[in-house]
């Protein structure tokens, strides 16, 4: 047939627009590189688009060699580096931004798809694991300061990195997300044992219980307690 001619002409294509991008974004990589994530999604859509996802859809209709010539494509660009940051930690801050309060402000749905588009670009990264080191950093921020926006869009683009790289992938980000819903429930227990006991805190106590293997490593630091948070501390120990 005649298609893969063409197919070489589309990859050619998308890779010279791509590399035309990243050229341009490594002129300003010292800059807020957010809008450059933006700017690979749109051209994801719009190539996806032009593909097709199917019989009558898109110019291509949806034909394998053009979806593995815009693949072929894809992989070339994305996995350039801009400047000193590599795409891979580029796509970690921009989940980041969707995801946490003080980012951009998105309607459930929005936010749904726009998550999708950018696991649809992670799925051209050659370095999966870097991104995985740089999401649970920052997954781990959102959690335990609690600067997440909402719950079940953390749980949704976890889910979503399951479907594509497995679940050995994703069981660490679960196992933080789960161990915050046992902290609240341990946390709403102990407060139950506090009022049943008639026991006097002299402050609040918010503990959060976290499993080690789960979170990134911390640096402990060795802290002199006053006896206030001693006693509130010795009270929960032997509660839990």
């Amino acid at each position: 047939t005649g298609l893969p001619p063409i197919a070489n002409i589309v990859r050619k294509h998308i890779t010279d627009v791509g590399l035309a991008l990243v050229k341009k974004q490594s002129v300003n990589a010292e800059g807020d590189l957010m809008p450059y994530v933006q700017e690979l999604l749109d051209i994801h859509d719009k190539y996806t688009e032009l593909v097709g996802s199917g019989p009558e859809k898109g110019c291509f209709q949806g034909h394998n060699i053009f979806h593995k010539a815009m693949k072929e494509a894809f992989e070339v660009f994305v996995n350039k580096d801009i400047g000193k940051s590599a795409t891979a930690e580029l796509l970690s801050n921009f989940c980041d931004n969707l995801l946490k309060k003080s980012g951009e402000r998105l309607s459930d749905e929005a936010l749904e798809d726009k998550l999708e588009k950018v696991v649809r670009l992670f799925g051209y990264l050659s370095d999966k694991d870097i991104f995985a080191e740089f999401y649970k950093k920052q997954l781990a921020k959102r959690l335990l300061l609690a600067r997440s926006s909402s719950d079940d869009a953390e749980r949704s683009m976890i889910a979503k990195l399951k479907l594509r790289c497995g679940a050995q992938f994703t069981s660490k980000l679960e196992g933080m997300v789960t161990d915050m819903n046992l902290s609240q429930d341990i946390q709403s227990a102990f407060a139950e044992h506090v009022k049943d006991k008639e026991l006097e805190l002299d402050t609040d106590l918010t503990v959060q219980v976290l499993t080690t293997g789960f979170w990134p490593t911390y640096k402990s630091d060795e802290l002199n307690l006053p006896k206030e948070m001693l006693q509130c501390v010795e009270t929960f120990k032997a509660f839990y």
